[in-house]
C-alpha cells in the first residue's frame, strides 16, 4: 500500500506520480506533478516562489515565469476535472496557497481504480473549508483578547483590529478565524492585502480568494456582492492600512448587500465605516522597572513568557531564572511588550547574553535584524516594519511624528501643541494630525490620567527621532516649555490638593528626567537646565524621589556662576527641607539662608518665608529649638497674608512641634488644629501629612 493525498474528486498517488480525477488518471508533466505534489503536501502554507523554484528545480537557474506556467497549467486541470471547488489560491508578489482540505490515506495497488473518497460510504463530512495557515507556534498572552474577539463576531458583522505593527493583528485574526469555523458553513477565508501596491486589486484579491470570477473590473464590487448574497462565511481581510480607503469600500458593499457575510479587518487604522466595531490590541502586558523580577513573577508577564519560550524553541538551552529575569524583563519593556520585535531580538541569543542583548537595545535597529526568511520584508527587521507605517504618512504627518520624539513618555495635547507648532505645522493644525496619528497606531493614548496624555512606543520613538530634522530645535523647545511648565505646576502646588496635583503633573517627570539629560548634555542649554531644576522641586519632592532631585541639584549648583540670575540661584537653594539635604547637615541652613537673603532683596516675601520655613525645620533640633522657632514665627508672619497655602499649613505644623519641644502642649495643640484647618480649606487628605 503506498501514500495518496486526497481532495475533493482527485487523488495525488504519491509513489506511482500520478493524479487521478474521479477515479481517472489525468495526465500532468513532471514539473507540473513536482510543483502540485509540493502544494499539496503543505496546504493551507504558504509556499513561496523561491521554495518551489528550489524544490521543483534543485541547482538550476529558471525565470519565474516557469512557475506561473506550470501554476497555470494546474489550474485549467483542476477547474476543468474538479468539482467546481476552489484549489489554488495566489498570494500576490509572495507565492502560491493550496486552500482545499486534504486527507492522507493508504492507496491501492497500482492497476485497481478507486472511486473519490468523498463518495465512499461512511466517509465524515469535510470539514469547513477555509484557506487558514497553520501556525507552527503558541499563542501566548492573548486569552482576553481572542474571547473578546469571539464575542464581537457574535454580534457585530464588521469587526477591526488596529494596533502598531508588529503588536499580533494578523496573528490573532488568524486564531480567531480558527475557533469560529463551525459558525459558518460556507468557510473562513483570509485575503492578505500586504503585498498590494495597487488599492485597486483589492476586489481581485477578495474575489480570488473567494472563487469568484471578476471578468468586468467596473462593476467587480458588484458581482462580488452578487456572488456572495446568500453564503454565511467569514471574510479576513488582512493588512488594510495601506489600501484603506478602498478596503473599506468593499466592505462596506459587502455588509450591506450580502446580510450572512461577516469580514474581520486587522489594519492600523480603523475602516471607519457604520456598523464598525474596532478592538484595539495592546502590546503584551511587561513587569514595570520598579518591579523586582524573579523567574515565578516574571512569568505573569506574558512579554517575558513569549520571550523564554521563542528562546527556549532555538535549542540553546534558555529558560528564566531569578538571575536573568530582571535583564529578561527590561527587554520585553523597552521593546514595548511587542510580540514581533520579541521575536526579532530572540535569535541574538545565539551571540549574546540576556545582559549583553539588553544593554545592546540602544542600538536597536541594527540589533534587531533578520526575522523569519518568509516573512514579508518590513516584518524582518524593527527598522522596517516602522518604516512600512511612515511611508503611508503624509508630509506633515511625518513631520510631527519627528517631533513627537523629543518627547520622553507622555504629554498633554497643550504641551505638544506648544512645543511642535511652528510655521510648518500651525497649532490649529496639531490637534488634527496628532489624532490621525492616533488612528494609524503610531501614537498611544492615556485616558486614565485627569487629562489625555499622548505618547510613542519606543521603538517607534527612536525611529522618528532618526527622521526629526531640527532635533537640536525642538529639544530647546521642549525644555524651555517644561521649565515654564513646572514653574506653573509649582505655582499651582500652593493652593491644589496633592492628589490631583500630581494626577495632573506627575507623569512629567520622564519629560523631565529627557530635558534635563539634554540641557546638561555637550550640545544642551546650561540656562534652561537651572531653570528646569529650580522649578522642578516640589515634583521631584512630591513623586518621593530624592536621590535623583539631589543629584540635579548638586549639578545645577555646581554650574552656578556670576552670570546666574539671583532669582534663579535663590531658587536652586530653595527645595523644601529633608528633600536633598539631611535635616541636620549645615548646609541646609546656610543654603536656605542665603536664599532668604536674595528673594528679601527682591521684595519677594512669599518666597523668603519659604526659604526660612526650610532654615527653621533645619534648627529644630536639641540645643536650637529656640532659634527654629524664631525662624519658624518670621516665616509665619511672612506667608499668613497669602491666605491658605501648603507652605503656611507646613509651617503652623513645624510651629507645633517646636511649641511640642518646649512642652507647652496646648499652644502645640492649637497650632495643629490650625495646621489641619488649613489643610482641609485646600482639600487635602490628612493622610498625605501624617505628622500633621
Amino acid at each position: 500500500m503506498t501514500e495518496a493525498l486526497v481532495f475533493g474528486p482527485f487523488r495525488l498517488l504519491v509513489a506511482r506520480r500520478e493524479l487521478l480525477a474521479h477515479g481517472v488518471p489525468v495526465t500532468l508533466g513532471q514539473r507540473a506533478f513536482d510543483v502540485l505534489l509540493l502544494l499539496v503536501s503543505r496546504h493551507g502554507q504558504l509556499v513561496t516562489k523561491d521554495e518551489l523554484m528550489a524544490e521543483v528545480w534543485p541547482g538550476v537557474v529558471v525565470e519565474e515565469n516557469n512557475i506561473q506556467v506550470h501554476v497555470s497549467a494546474l489550474r485549467k486541470v483542476l477547474s476543468t476535472a474538479g468539482d467546481g471547488g476552489r484549489y489554488l489560491l495566489t498570494v500576490a508578489g509572495r507565492g502560491y496557497r493550496f486552500v482545499a482540505s486534504v486527507e492522507r490515506e493508504s492507496a491501492a495497488p497500482p492497476g485497481t481504480l478507486t472511486a473519490s473518497v468523498l463518495d465512499q460510504p461512511g466517509t465524515a463530512a469535510p470539514a469547513t473549508p477555509n484557506n487558514l495557515p497553520q501556525q507552527l507556534t503558541s499563542l501566548i498572552g492573548r486569552e482576553e483578547v481572542l474571547g473578546d474577539i469571539k464575542a464581537r463576531l457574535n454580534s457585530h458583522r464588521l469587526l477591526t483590529l488596529t494596533g502598531s505593527g508588529g503588536v499580533g493583528k494578523t496573528r490573532l485574526a488568524i486564531e480567531a478565524g480558527g475557533t469560529v469555523l463551525d459558525h459558518y458553513p460556507d468557510g473562513v477565508w483570509l485575503a492578505e492585502l500586504a503585498p498590494l501596491s495597487d488599492a485597486q486589486l483589492v476586489t481581485s484579491i477578495i474575489g480570488d480568494v473567494l472563487g469568484v470570477s471578476l471578468s468586468v473590473p467596473t462593476a467587480a464590487i458588484e458581482t462580488l456582492a452578487s456572488a456572495l448574497k446568500d453564503k454565511q462565511l467569514l471574510l479576513i481581510i488582512d493588512n488594510c492600512e495601506h489600501v484603506i480607503a478602498e478596503a473599506a469600500r468593499v466592505a462596506e458593499a459587502l455588509i450591506r448587500n450580502c446580510p450572512r457575510v461577516s469580514i474581520l479587518a486587522s489594519s492600523r487604522e480603523r475602516l471607519a465605516i457604520q456598523g464598525e466595531s474596532v478592538i484595539r490590541v495592546p502590546s503584551l502586558p511587561t513587569p514595570q522597572e520598579s518591579v523586582a523580577l524573579t523567574a515565578a513573577s516574571g512569568r505573569e508577564y506574558a512579554a517575558v513568557r513569549l520571550f523564554a519560550e521563542r528562546a527556549s524553541a532555538f535549542g540553546l538551552g534558555f529558560s528564566i531564572s531569578d538571575e536573568n529575569a530582571a535583564a529578561v524583563g527590561s527587554i520585553c519593556r523597552r521593546l514595548d511588550g511587542i510580540p514581533l520585535a520579541i521575536e526579532l531580538a530572540v535569535p541574538r541569543l545565539k551571540v549574546l547574553s540576556v545582559q549583553q542583548l539588553a544593554r545592546g537595545l540602544d542600538e536597536r535597529f541594527r540589533l534587531l535584524t533578520g526575522g523569519s526568511r518568509t516573512a514579508l520584508p518590513r516584518q524582518q527587521t524593527l527598522h522596517a516594519l516602522i518604516d512600512w507605517s511612515y511611508g503611508l504618512l503624509s508630509d506633515a504627518e511625518k513631520v510631527l511624528l519627528g517631533r513627537l520624539s523629543v518627547f520622553s513618555g507622555s504629554a498633554t495635547l497643550a504641551s505638544i501643541r506648544t512645543v511642535v507648532a511652528t510655521v510648518e505645522i500651525s497649532p490649529e493644525q496639531v490637534g488634527d494630525l496628532l489624532f490621525s496619528l492616533v488612528e494609524k497606531s503610531l501614537v498611544h493614548t492615556d485616558l486614565t490620567a485627569s487629562e489625555t496624555r499622548y505618547r510613542l512606543l519606543e521603538s517607534t520613538r527612536c525611529y522618528a527621532y532618526e527622521k526629526l530634522a531640527d532635533a537640536q530645535g525642538m529639544r530647546q523647545r521642549h525644555a524651555e516649555h517644561f521649565a515654564t511648565r513646572l514653574g506653573q505646576a509649582t505655582a499651582e502646588w500652593e493652593r491644589t490638593a496633592t492628589r490631583p496635583w500630581i494626577a495632573l503633573y506627575g507623569a512629567d517627570i520622564d519629560n523631565l528626567r529627557g530635558a534635563l539629560e539634554w540641557a546638561f548634555g555637550p550640545d544642551g542649554d546650561i540656562t534652561v537646565g537651572l531653570d528646569l531644576v529650580a522649578h522642578s522641586h516640589v515634583l521631584w519632592a512630591e513623586l518621593g524621589l530624592m536621590l535623583e532631585h539631589r543629584r540635579w541639584v548638586t549639578e545645577a549648583l555646581s554650574k552656578i556662576g556670576k552670570k546666574t540670575p539671583a532669582e534663579v540661584a535663590a531658587r536652586l537653594l530653595s527645595w523644601q527641607a529633608g528633600d536633598v539635604r539631611e535635616l541636620d547637615d549645615p548646609a541646609d541652613y546656610k543654603e536656605a539662608m542665603r536664599a532668604a537673603i536674595t528673594y528679601r532683596k527682591r521684595a519677594d516675601g512669599f518666597h523668603e518665608g519659604r526659604t526660612l520655613l526650610r532654615a527653621g525645620t533645619a534648627r529644630l533640633l536639641p540645643g536650637r529649638v529656640e532659634e527654629g522657632e524664631r525662624l519658624l514665627r518670621k516665616c509665619h508672619a511672612l506667608v499668613q497674608p497669602f491666605g491658605a497655602t501648603k507652605t503656611l499649613g507646613r509651617c503652623l505644623s513645624a510651629l507645633a512641634s517646636a511649641r511640642l519641644f518646649a512642652g507647652d502642649l496646648p499652644q502645640a495643640r492649637l497650632l495643629h488644629d490650625e495646621a489641619v484647618r488649613i489643610y482641609r480649606e485646600l482639600g487635602e487628605s490628612l493622610e498625605d501629612y501624617p505628622n500633621s
